[in-house]
């Protein structure tokens, strides 16, 4: 992630007050950056755990990790930081327009910041580009009044062993079964018992679906975006397949050894490569698994994954390739 957008918005402090409540992730924050919320009493509401441990010690109610809902915007002065889901950013700009008329958007130029005014056209009456710096674009829009907004009105889902998983905007693969996902699931039976770790969950379907197979399993979901983790939690009560879900940046938030840990791990960090997860899920996973713990992985083929789990692993084994993804097991052994 990048200072920029938040560098771009220390050029106008005039727009970070008392009223302020910003919306968005950016875990990367500038110098001055927290000074100025500390002062002002700005708010932060993001959806991504990563952001919100950045932003500490600056605690609740000043920052808060959740899903907006239409009474956390009412009556402020909104900065969304534009997200890279294009549905999910109109959503949120849907959300903004049921409480207030006017919004400022703040989005790298590579992510769709240069065309935020065309993106929004549908759902504002005046858009203007008033500042361009570090390669992000900040707009001031005003908005056609909304109306009544229901976040699971936008959900969409997907279909896997006769089971409906929905997914919230945002959330990776939004309304479908990723490709490699698809793998995992089709070549691995879910274990007979054990503690299972699903890292990194999105919708929930790797665990959620092993503990249909399976009853006696018991399950964590864990992920770092509030919109997959309540995707999850909707999906365990709606199948009524109880889980543990909670927030967390990788192993970081995660107590406890597991018998079984599955991963489609996160390579993209907007159009970069990024391998930080991987590499960090490799270094810190044997002191989560048991004696005799599997960690089941699924990847692109290019990714060198199979040589960094043989660092710290004595037995990796790539089990299928197919359609561009790789799948491997590692254990202790």
């Amino acid at each position: 992630m990048s200072t920029a957008v938040y560098e771009l918005l220390l050029r106008h402090p005039d727009l970070i007050t008392a009223n302020t409540l910003i919306l968005g992730a950016e875990a990367d924050l500038p110098a001055g950056w927290q000074t100025l919320l500390k002062t002002t009493g700005a708010q932060i509401l993001t959806w991504d755990w990563m952001t919100a441990q950045a932003h500490r010690p600056l605690s609740e109610p000043q920052v808060r990790f959740a899903i907006p809902q239409p009474q956390d915007i009412a009556d402020k002065q909104v900065i969304l930081l534009w997200p890279k889901a294009k549905q999910q950013a109109l959503a949120l700009i849907q959300l903004v327009a049921t409480q207030v008329q006017e919004c400022w958007v703040v989005g790298a130029n590579d992510a769709g910041g240069k065309s935020i005014g065309k993106a929004c056209a549908a759902l504002s009456e005046n858009s203007e580009k008033t500042d361009s710096a570090r390669h992000c674009s900040l707009w001031q829009l005003q908005l056609k009044s909304g109306n009544d907004f229901n976040w699971l009105k936008l959900a969409q889902s997907f279909n896997w062993q006769q089971q409906a998983y929905m997914t919230l905007p945002g959330v990776f693969s939004h309304g479908k079964l990723d490709t490699g996902t698809a793998l995992l699931l089709e070549h691995v039976p879910a274990p007979a018992h054990g503690k299972l770790l699903d890292l990194g969950c999105g919708s929930g379907v790797i665990g959620l679906s092993m503990k249909a197979a399976e009853p006696a399993l018991d399950i964590t979901l864990a992920d770092i975006d509030a919109f997959a983790i309540r995707s999850s939690q909707l999906n365990s009560m709606r199948l009524n397949l109880p889980a543990t879900i909670l927030a967390s940046d990788g192993l970081s938030n995660i107590e406890g050894k597991f018998d079984y840990l599955f991963s489609n791990p996160p390579f993209h960090l907007g159009k970069e490569t990024d391998y930080e997860f991987a590499r960090r899920l490799f270094s810190e996973a044997r002191q989560h698994l048991t004696r005799d713990g599997q960690m089941w992985i699924v990847a692109n083929r290019h990714l060198p994954y199979e040589d960094w789990a043989a660092e710290q692993f004595r037995q990796v084994e790539i089990m299928v390739q197919d359609k561009g993804f790789k799948l491997l097991c590692v254990q202790n052994g």
